[in-house]
């Protein structure tokens, strides 16, 4: 199995946490690093594989070509052997399944507050104050949400680690780590699993572009809008 993924973005920092806590060692990881313009992105064997040609993609050995990270992640877990990582029981994987759609969405809001709101798209994209102010404030409200989700229990949805908490993760690494957005004061509980986490050798912290990271660190000041 191959695995075309990059290094530091929340889709593929999906992948690479649920990788290492699944303890899978025979995905061949291929990592390419999109150029910041896009320009002549994807190139013509990515577009080949998937309508979209985005990362990540996986090839299985027997041909199977799935792109999108929740389709991978939910194959690699019906395909590999490992620690259950999606729920036991139809209620648990119910519950890291409607966890998982809260980040989803909370990064797709926050994609709306970056492309629309940072330096880092000057000329790429045209700014937006109300666009990123409403993406900001969804986000915000999908993190309240994932916060009153959230128990006492070690992890997300429960006692043992899952998919939710590997889309967690890769979600506020990002947003926290390459534009600087804090979780919200008021979510004390999902700021505590969060630090929990991140102690975890599957949660390293992303090696981000340091030329990106400076235009990106400090999204909040750079459009004058907090959570």
């Amino acid at each position: 199995m191959k695995l075309y993924d990059f290094p530091w973005g929340p889709y593929p920092l999906r992948i690479s946490i649920y990788l290492a806590e699944k303890g899978l060692s025979d995905v061949e990881v291929l990592k390419l690093e999109p150029p910041l313009d896009k320009k002549d992105w994807p190139p013509p064997f990515l577009k080949a594989l998937t309508p979209a040609g985005s990362l990540p993609i996986v090839v299985d050995d027997d041909g199977t070509v799935i792109g999108q990270s929740l389709a991978i992640l939910e194959y690699l877990e019906e395909t590999k052997p490992g620690p259950d990582m999606l729920g036991a029981t139809p209620r648990m994987r119910a519950r890291t399944r409607e966890m998982v759609a809260v980040f989803d969405e909370a990064i797709a809001f926050f994609g709306l507050w970056s492309r629309h709101g940072s330096d880092l798209n000057e000329g790429i994209i045209k700014k937006s104050h109300d666009a990123a102010a409403i993406g900001a404030e969804r986000y915000g409200q999908k993190l309240r949400i994932a916060e009153r989700m959230t128990g006492d229990s070690p992890f997300l949805t429960g006692d043992e680690v899952t998919i939710a908490d590997c889309v967690a993760m890769a979600t506020l690494q990002f947003t926290r780590q390459f534009y600087g957005v804090p979780i919200p004061a008021d979510c004390p509980r999902l700021a505590a699993w969060y630090e929990r986490f991140s102690k975890r050798a599957s949660a390293p912290a992303p090696k981000f572009p340091e030329d990106q990271l400076a235009l990106a660190y400090g999204l909040p000041e750079q459009t004058g809008i907090t959570i």
